[in-house]
């Protein structure tokens, strides 16, 4: 099976399949699946988000959101609480449990990162990280 690419989008699913195997197999350790890893992530780095702000953040289905914060609350990860000023909206907040899992979570991810890009150069490396990013940055932007 040839492994040459015709379309950045048949790449870009290829590598999010992937990724999400790997670090799905990284967390087994900690019962995580690749998802409720990412949602502790971008909690733990900003020290707490409401759950609109999460869903925006990793433009996911509010549904999906409120799913995975359920679990991760009633596994002890995440503190779930009503917004002070718009009793609508959640505040999401790690728990100690979240902060010591942190750490492995971001090397999992880096391990992730590590492995599809193992071909490449550390300037490759830095660039396609950039790339990414840019990438991942005007696809938000749209949904402005």
């Amino acid at each position: 099976m040839p492994y040459i690419m015709d379309s950045p989008f048949k790449a870009i699913s290829i590598l999010y399949r992937k990724s999400h195997i790997w670090l799905n197999n990284g967390c087994v350790p900690y019962h995580l699946t690749a998802a409720q890893a990412v949602v502790i992530l971008i909690v733990c780095d900003f020290d707490g988000l409401t759950q609109d702000e999460i869903t925006k953040r990793l433009s996911l289905d509010k549904s999906v959101i409120a799913k995975t914060v359920t679990k991760l609350e009633e596994t002890g990860f995440l503190i779930r609480s009503t917004n002070a000023k718009d009793k609508r909206t959640y505040d999401i907040h790690p728990t100690e449990k979240a902060w010591e899992v942190y750490p492995f979570i971001k090397e999992q991810i880096e391990a992730c990162f590590r492995q599809i890009t193992q071909h490449m150069t550390d300037t490759e490396r830095k660039e396609f990280q950039r790339l990414l990013l840019l990438a991942a940055e005007a696809a938000l932007a749209l949904e402005d």
